[in-house]
C-alpha cells in the first residue's frame, strides 16, 4: 500500500511557496461568482506532426473568445496570462494583457515568466535522467553522496526517491540560520512538501557531474528541445523580456533590495562564464556580497532546482510536447517519463505523487501536474502521456489562480482534483 498524506502539512510562505492552501479556497469561491469562461486559442504555436486536430479545433472554435479572458483577467486584477495546449501533437498558444501594469507592452507566447514550482517538473527530468545514466541510485540514501544538513537519525534514511515524491520529512523551506533540517518522519510514510529537498538534489547533481545545475538543465532538455527563452538563471537577455509580478491588487512588486542577481552576475562575468554556470558555492558567495547579513539559505539562493527557471509559453509547451509525444522520445526519454507516472505516496482518493509531479486521477485517466507558486506569478500545467494531451498557464499577478483555474476548465472535459489540493 501507498503511504498517507498527513493532513496537518500545510504551505509555508516566502520567496519560493509550496502548494496551493487556505487561500486559494478563498480564490475558489471566488471564482465561482465570476461566471463561465470560454477561450479562443488563436495561431498555432510550436511545428509538429502533421496529425488531425479537426476535433480539436473544434472544440475550441466553440468556446468563446478571448474577450471573456479579457474581463477575468481584470476582475482578478492579474495584467496577464500566456497559455499553451498540447493535443494530438499540435501545440495552440494564447496570451492575453500586459506585460506589467500601466504599460503597453503585450504579453505573447514568448514573454518570460517566472515559471516557480513548474522548474520541479524539469529538475525532475534532468535527475532521473543521471539514475537512468546509473550515476545515481534512487534509493541509496543522499547521505552516501553529500553530507546531510542536520545528521539526524531519520535523514539518513531520505532517498532520492524520497526527495522527489515530497516523502523524505523535511520542511520546505528554512528563512533564519537558526531552523535546523530534520525529517518530521519517517521518511516515505507520509507526504510534505520540500523545496529543501529538491535543493539537495540540485547538490548532489552537482557533486556527481561536476558541472552547474543550470548548465545541467541547459544542455539536457533546454537547448534539445530548442527552448531558447528558458533557463534556471536570470540571463540578462531574458530579464529584459521578463513579465512583471504583481500584488493581489495589480500592483507591480516592488524590486528586490541587495537582490544577489547582480552580484552573481558580476561575479561570473570576472571569470568569464555565464550566469547559468554558477555552482552553489557561487551562489552562496553571490549572496553573501548582496546581503552579508542574510542567512546563506537555499531558498534564497539565485538559482535554485525547486523555482528559479524562467521561461515562455511557447518553450514550456516544447518540453510538454517531449513528455507527451511518445514518438519523439528516445527510449531512455520514454523510460524518465514512466518514471515520473508511477504513484510513490498518496495524498487523498484522487491525488498521489509520482517522482517530481503530482498524480491525479481524472476520469479514467492518470495526469501529472503541478502548480507554481511564487510571489506575483501563479502558474500550472497538467500533461497525460497516455493520451498525448497537457497544458500549461503563466500569469503576472498573486490572483493568478483564479485565472488558471477557470482556464484550464475552459478547455477541458473534467475537473482537475489537483486544484482542490491543499
Amino acid at each position: 500500500m501507498l503511504p498517507s498524506h498527513d493532513a496537518t502539512t500545510g504551505r509555508t510562505t516566502g520567496s519560493f511557496a509550496s502548494p496551493a492552501g487556505a487561500a486559494d479556497s478563498s480564490r475558489r469561491r471566488a471564482l465561482v461568482t465570476l461566471g463561465a469562461l470560454g477561450v479562443g486559442l488563436g495561431t498555432p504555436g510550436l511545428a509538429s506532426a502533421a496529425t488531425s486536430d479537426d476535433q480539436f479545433s473544434s472544440e475550441l472554435a466553440s468556446a468563446q473568445n478571448s474577450t471573456d479572458f479579457a474581463r477575468l483577467l481584470r476582475l482578478a486584477r492579474v495584467p496577464s496570462l500566456s497559455l499553451a495546449v498540447i493535443e494530438r501533437g499540435r501545440t495552440r498558444t494564447q496570451s492575453v494583457g500586459v506585460r506589467r501594469s500601466g504599460e503597453p507592452a503585450s504579453a505573447t507566447a514568448d514573454t518570460v515568466y517566472a515559471a516557480a514550482s513548474l522548474t520541479k517538473i524539469v529538475a525532475s527530468y534532468v535527475i532521473l535522467g543521471l539514475v537512468h545514466e546509473k550515476r545515481l541510485d534512487l534509493d541509496a540514501p543522499v547521505h552516501t553522496y553529500l553530507a546531510l544538513p542536520d545528521d539526524d537519525a531519520a535523514s539518513r534514511a531520505i532517498t532520492a526517491r524520497h526527495l522527489l515524491s515530497h516523502s523524505g520529512g523535511w520542511r520546505n523551506w528554512r528563512f533564519d540560520a537558526t531552523q535546523r533540517l530534520t525529517a518530521d518522519f519517517t521518511p516515505g510514510s507520509r507526504w510534505s512538501y520540500s523545496g529543501e529537498g529538491f535543493f539537495f538534489l540540485q547538490r548532489i547533481a552537482e557533486q556527481i557531474t561536476g558541472t552547474a545545475f543550470a548548465a545541467l538543465a541547459r544542455q539536457r532538455v533546454f537547448e534539445p528541445l530548442g527552448m531558447t527563452r528558458s533557463s534556471l538563471a536570470p540571463l540578462p537577455a531574458l530579464s529584459a523580456l521578463l513579465a512583471s509580478g504583481h500584488d493581489g491588487r495589480g500592483r507591480p512588486n516592488p524590486t528586490a533590495e541587495n537582490d544577489p542577481a547582480s552580484a552573481l552576475q558580476q561575479l561570473m562575468s570576472s571569470r568569464g562564464k555565464a550566469m547559468d554556470e554558477a555552482r552553489v558555492e557561487d551562489l552562496e558567495a553571490a549572496l553573501r556580497t548582496a546581503s552579508p547579513t542574510r542567512a546563506v539559505l537555499p531558498v534564497f539562493l539565485t538559482i535554485n532546482a525547486a523555482a528559479s527557471m524562467l521561461t515562455t509559453a511557447n518553450d514550456f509547451a516544447r518540453f510538454l510536447q517531449h513528455l507527451v509525444g511518445s514518438s519523439s522520445r528516445s527510449p531512455v526519454s520514454s523510460a524518465i517519463v514512466a518514471d515520473m507516472m508511477k504513484p510513490q505516496v498518496r495524498g487523498n482518493e484522487a491525488i498521489q505523487w509520482g517522482l517530481g509531479v503530482g498524480l491525479e486521477e481524472v476520469g479514467t485517466s492518470r495526469c501529472a501536474w503541478q502548480w507554481g507558486d511564487n510571489p506575483g506569478f501563479k502558474n500550472f500545467c497538467w500533461f497525460d502521456p497516455a493520451a498525448g494531451r497537457a497544458m500549461v498557464v503563466f500569469t503576472n499577478g498573486d490572483r493568478g489562480a483564479r485565472v488558471y483555474e477557470r482556464g484550464v476548465r475552459a478547455l477541458t472535459v473534467d475537473d482537475h482534483p489537483g486544484f482542490l489540493w491543499a
